[in-house]
């Protein structure tokens, strides 16, 4: 009796699954490229319209965390030992507080600079960037049976100083470029383990 071979459509369905995803992983990773460098415009358009002493040589305050939006910055020893879902939630969450602040950061600046419509643009701009990065890195999540863990909120940016103001938008424009490039240094990562 011949014993025929046959190709499961299982098999088929699974190759084009983990395609899928490893086209995904490349468009994120894609993102956070683009995003580089409009992070770093962000930062320096923001200090550039802040006055002194932000625009100076030799200002450079610690970065200061907020809630939801911890510092990204990791050990190297730290940052391989993560698991992947370890990467995509924490920056997931991030990207999700990220918007919050962003937009109040916005809204500070309206009120602090308002003829500067290219800053608002800016902080709009991000604030979106932020938004569909998050969807994506949630969609990856999905496909990889991720199920996204609890998300501590953002809480709002309340000052009536207008120096701790521009101080609480500086330190949100630079965790929002340190946070993308941390992203694209997790999804870089990813991209190897699911090459297209």
């Amino acid at each position: 009796m011949e014993v025929l071979s046959v190709d499961l459509p299982m098999c088929s369905e699974a190759r084009s699954t983990q395609q899928e995803i490893a086209l995904e992983i490349e468009r994120t990773h894609n993102l956070t490229l683009s995003m580089q460098f409009s992070s770093g415009q962000l930062l320096s358009n923001y200090v550039h319209h802040q006055g002194v002493p932000f625009g100076d040589p030799d200002f450079n305050p610690t970065i200061q965390p907020f809630p939801g939006l911890p510092l990204p910055t990791l050990s190297t020893t730290e940052w391989l030992g993560l698991t992947d879902k370890e990467r995509l939630q924490q920056n997931a969450s991030a990207f999700s507080n990220l918007q919050v602040y962003l937009a109040s950061v916005k809204c500070q600046q309206m009120d602090l600079n308002p003829l500067e419509d290219e800053l608002h643009r800016k902080l709009d701009s991000s604030r979106l960037h932020c938004l569909g990065l998050e969807n994506n890195l949630k969609s990856i999540m999905s496909s990889l049976g991720i199920v996204p863990g609890p998300v501590v909120p953002a809480e709002p940016l309340e000052s009536d100083n207008a120096f701790l103001m521009k101080l609480t938008g500086y330190y949100v424009c630079h965790l929002f470029q340190d946070w993308v490039n941390r992203c694209e240094k997790d999804i870089a990562l990813l991209t190897k383990k699911y090459p297209v």
